[in-house]
Parts: C-alpha cells; sequence; structure tokens
C-alpha cells in the first residue's frame, strides 16, 4: 500500500509553511498527500456573531457556509499540489476537537504513516500552536509527525525543499534509535547524508563510549550505502543538538521524543519540545515506543 502523509491544514498561509516539506517527502518516498481540515464548533460558533440569539435554520446556513468555504480552499490547495504531480485527496470535517479529530483520522486511514503540520498557524478564529493541537497530536499520534515552523504568515517562497543533511540524535538507548527508521527512508530516497550526534554532560565523560557506539551504528547505516558523518559534543543537550544541525547545515532534525542516558529525558516536554522551539529547522518527531526495539532497517 502506497504511504499516506496526512496534512492538517487551518487556512491560513501559515499553516501552510509545511507544505513545501511534505511534497518533498512526498516526491521522494512515492508516498500521497492527504489534505485535513478540521472545522472546529468553536470556530463555527464565532462566525455567528449572534450566536445566542441566531435562529436554528439560519445557524444551519451559517454552518454549511464555514464547510462550503473550508472545501473550497483545500480544492484549491489540492488542485496546486496536484499540478506538481502529486497524488492528492483532501477532505473537510467538522469536530469538537481538532488534536483528536487528527489522531482519529492517522489511525483509521489506511497507509497514513507521517503527520505534517507547522508548529503554530492562524485560520478565523482557529488557532494551532505546538503548545495546544502539535503537542496533542505527538502525544496520542500512531505515526510520526514533522513539525516545522511557522513562517510569520507568509506564503511558502518554494514549492519543494531539498533533504541533503539529516541530523539524527541518539543517546544509545533503543528508544532513541526508534528515529533510525524514518532518517535512513527518507536518506536512501533523497540521498541524504546522515550526522549522528550524542551529547555527553563532559568531554571524559562517556565521550569514547559515544564514539564506539556512534560507530556502531554508522557502519550499518553505511552497509545500506548510507553516507554518514559523527558527532560528539559536550554541553546541553537541546543546545548541542541544535549547534550541531546548524554547523553541518541540516535540513532536517530527526528525533525520538523519549530515551533516557546521555541526553538524559529525551521526551516531550523536554529537548525534543527545545529543539522544536528553539531551532529553525524542521523536526521529524518519532514518539518512542517502550515495547518496540526498531534499529536500522536490514
Amino acid at each position: 500500500m502506497t504511504r499516506q502523509i496526512l496534512v492538517p491544514l487551518d487556512g491560513s498561509l501559515t499553516a501552510e509553511a509545511v507544505l513545501p516539506y511534505a511534497t518533498s517527502l512526498a516526491h521522494a518516498t512515492d508516498a500521497s498527500l492527504l489534505l485535513l481540515r478540521i472545522v472546529t464548533l468553536g470556530e463555527i460558533s464565532q462566525s455567528l456573531f449572534w450566536k445566542t440569539t441566531i435562529p436554528a435554520e439560519l445557524r444551519r446556513e451559517w454552518t454549511e457556509e464555514v464547510l462550503a468555504r473550508a472545501n473550497i480552499y483545500m480544492a484549491s490547495v489540492a488542485e496546486r499540489l496536484r499540478s506538481l504531480g502529486l497524488r492528492t485527496s483532501f477532505d473537510v470535517q467538522p469536530a469538537e476537537d481538532a488534536a483528536a479529530a487528527i489522531v482519529a483520522r492517522a489511525e483509521h486511514e489506511p497507509g497514513v504513516g507521517l503527520i505534517a503540520m507547522t508548529t503554530h498557524g492562524y485560520g478565523g478564529a482557529l488557532r494551532w500552536a505546538f503548545g495546544s493541537v502539535a503537542a496533542k497530536v505527538l502525544h496520542a499520534a500512531p505515526t510520526p509527525l514533522l513539525v516545522v515552523r511557522s513562517n510569520g504568515g507568509a506564503r511558502p517562497p518554494v514549492t519543494e525543499v531539498a533533504y541533503r543533511t539529516i541530523c539524527v540524535p541518539l543517546d544509545g538507548s533503543l528508544l532513541a534509535e526508534q528515529a533510525l527508521a524514518e532518517a535512513q527512508l527518507i536518506a536512501s530516497c533523497t540521498d541524504a547524508a546522515l550526522v549522528l550526534v550524542s551529547v555527553v554532560a563532559r568531554a571524559d565523560d562517556g565521550a569514547a563510549e559515544a564514539r564506539e557506539y556512534l560507530e556502531r551504528i554508522a557502519d550499518r547505516l553505511r552497509a545500506h550505502r548510507i553516507t554518514v558523518h559523527m558527532k560528539v559534543v559536550e554541553g546541553a543537550p537541546a543546545d548541542q543538538i541544535i549547534r550541531t544541525a546548524e554547523a553541518a547545515e541540516a535540513d532536517l532534525i530527526v528525533m525520538a521524543t523519549h530515551g533516557r542516558t546521555g541526553l538524559q529525558h529525551l521526551w516531550l516536554g523536554s529537548v525534543a519540545t527545545k529543539v522544536v522551539h528553539d531551532s529553525a529547522l524542521p523536526v521529524l518527531l518519532v514518539r518512542a515506543r517502550e515495547e518496540e526495539t526498531v534499529n536500522v532497517e536490514g
């Protein structure tokens, strides 16, 4: 089955900032795109200026108009992407909770292997921010989540972006290694190089062990003809991940959102959140699962 990338949009240009990154992945991995516009009941209510006194019949007409406008918008975005040769479908869905609706769609839609969305967006009365919708999606989503920072409300200047260098933070745990499957997939399809980074508290505290660990991972990746570089750095985990990615001119950071060891607590609410908030780079977050020990594919 062809993999699908689920792209939630809120009707704003800000939310569309994710599209160049999603379309590039779709082209590279031969995936299709499913655009999803969740129209919340709160959004509909705030479009009704007289919501406490408006007749029920008029309320229904307003609701239908809001949904109709959303369908027109989504159809135009889908057509734009189809013109780029991408298999694209879309859906408009009313719901009480945007995050819950996105997660439910990812769970029940066959083939969805990735959710891609901005960390901040405005559309009418609806506000999407990493602290709310995107964070809730990550906590419950059955798939990895690609988050891209807001572009300030401007239309994306390009239709696609290049993936040439991908930074992958690892802390020596099998949990953190669950990010490798996504990184390997993208690197294999785009010929991107992987930069494996491990952060130690002090240069003389575990650095040699960290280098040996990264070398073992690198050897397995190189067996798949993937270019791999390694970095062992000292300092605060999130800061050093960002600095390493920027120094390597990385186009993407792929990391697990849970792990313990060298990176202490690599989980949402700590390192991963700080990387997302402080880095200008897109971040692909893989919510690691305790029962899984996914490594490099054989």
